[in-house]
């Protein structure tokens, strides 16, 4: 076999486990402007993604990939399937979450412009499911590697007051992001 096979042939494993890699990774985004999360198994918002929010009147046209940058990035899931479930387990939270704050009477009784901000702000509510979630998969963490937007974002994620939260067992790490939403380490 000559050089340029063998080599041909490495090129061609090292992006297959790269790529394999990728497929057992879920990425949440969030809008910089209105705090919402998108959940994706792309490193890269969609339109599709769009769908996630259920609120029309909050739901953006389009994507500008400058207003959703990336917040958290799980890496480690064992099979495809295992972040496939894990990535509908959050989905399935953000769309039921808009359903929740609309059929409790007091938050209908506040003003639009009041109820408004509550209503797009996900962020908290999801990492701490997020949480919650990865701490009931089979593997308990192992091999599986969180990569935060900022150290800040985790802190805030388990100090939340009545939260029994902890990421025991799981690795840490900074999202490396190019021109503000490019992830480039995961």
């Amino acid at each position: 076999m000559s050089a340029a096979a063998v080599s041909g042939a490495a090129k061609t494993a090292a992006t297959t486990t790269a790529q394999s890699t990728k497929k057992n990774t879920v990425y949440l985004f969030r809008h910089i402007q209105t705090s919402q999360v998108l959940v994706s198994l792309k490193s890269s918002v969609e339109k599709q993604s769009l769908k996630q929010i259920t609120d029309v009147t909050r739901r953006p046209a389009h994507v500008r990939p400058d207003h959703w940058h990336p917040l958290v990035a799980i890496q480690g899931f064992s099979r495809p399937q295992d972040a496939l479930s894990f990535h509908n387990s959050l989905r399935d939270h953000q769309l039921n979450l808009h359903a929740t704050k609309i059929a409790n009477p007091e938050h209908i009784a506040q003003p639009r412009r009041l109820r408004a901000p509550q209503e797009m702000n996900q962020v908290d509510s999801t990492l701490v499911k997020m949480v919650e979630l990865l701490n009931n998969q089979p593997n308990k963490g192992k091999g599986m590697q969180i990569l935060w937007e900022r150290e800040g974002v985790r802190k805030s994620v388990l100090e939340k007051e009545g939260a029994e939260l902890s990421l025991e067992g799981f690795e840490h790490g900074e999202l490396v992001v190019k021109r503000g939403r490019d992830i480039v380490n995961a």
